[in-house]
């Protein structure tokens, strides 16, 4: 489905900023997005005041569905700042704080809720230090895939229990695989 628009965004412009917005809302990255809210949201639903923090969070988008659920506060970082410049652009009105920051230097301490949908682009090492600055009762949503051929995937796990074996979980809340057209999409969801 969005193979095709690149294409033919690819022959009207070089951007690489549209070419990211665009791949940010491709019908792969909508779907994920989806399944993460449909499963998470039994979990996010028992936390009388929400708090969420999503790492690696590009635009935004999915932050703006958690603003479906949640007045709480909303934290959608990255450490590319085109992403708070365009991310507040698409998502004004939205009540959602946009920062610019490294994993290794935020602090997700606060939030009662943490996600990070882009597992395979971070080094697992950083992956679990981030982790173990998050609150222990906190409510952790983790996706990853086994799409090795972008150059940016430097972490992607052959399969949903090579995935999950790479953390410390307290108690399982869910985990799954989402078949999509090019690659399997994996979550888990813990405490």
């Amino acid at each position: 489905m969005i193979d095709r628009t690149l294409e033919v965004i690819d022959q009207i412009t070089t951007d690489q900023t549209v070419k990211s917005i665009i791949n940010s809302i491709n019908y792969n990255q909508t779907k994920s997005k989806l399944w993460l809210i449909q499963k998470s949201r039994p979990f996010v639903e028992m936390i009388s005041e929400p708090s969420v923090c999503i790492a690696a969070g590009w635009y935004g988008h999915l932050a703006k569905l958690f603003r479906q659920m949640t007045y709480g506060k909303i934290v959608s970082y990255d450490m590319d700042p085109m992403c708070k410049t365009i991310g507040e652009k698409l998502q004004k009105g939205q009540n959602i704080n946009f920062i610019t920051e490294q994993m290794q230097s935020f602090d997700p301490y606060d939030f009662n809720i943490n996600i990070c949908t882009s597992c395979e682009h971070i080094k697992q090492e950083d992956l679990n230090n981030y982790i173990s600055k998050m609150n222990k009762s906190s409510l952790k949503i983790l996706q990853s895939n086994n799409y090795i051929q972008v150059e940016e995937h430097i972490n992607c796990k052959e399969n949903l229990e090579d995935f999950v074996s790479e953390f410390k979980i307290g108690k399982l809340l869910f985990k799954g695989t989402l078949k999509l057209d090019k690659y399997d999409r994996y979550m888990v969801i813990f405490i």
